[in-house]
């Protein structure tokens, strides 16, 4: 467990910094994460998509105490 919190940690430092904060708005512009992933017609678009979206989820489930 002290391992996770400990990256939890690295998390936080790197985001929470001033160039984190615009990686990190950067990141969430390419990612799509506040909207669909869905592409109709197209199952792997839509699992790229949703793969990129993951990323900022993690990032943020990681930055939470």
């Amino acid at each position: 467990m002290k391992e996770i919190e400990q990256l939890k940690d690295m998390y936080r430092q790197t985001f929470d910094t001033d160039s984190g904060v615009k990686v990190l708005k950067d990141l969430e512009a390419r990612s799509n994460w506040r909207t669909s992933s869905y592409v109709a017609g197209d199952a792997n678009a839509t699992a790229f998509e949703e793969g990129k979206r993951a990323v900022i989820l993690h990032i943020y489930n990681m930055m939470q105490e």
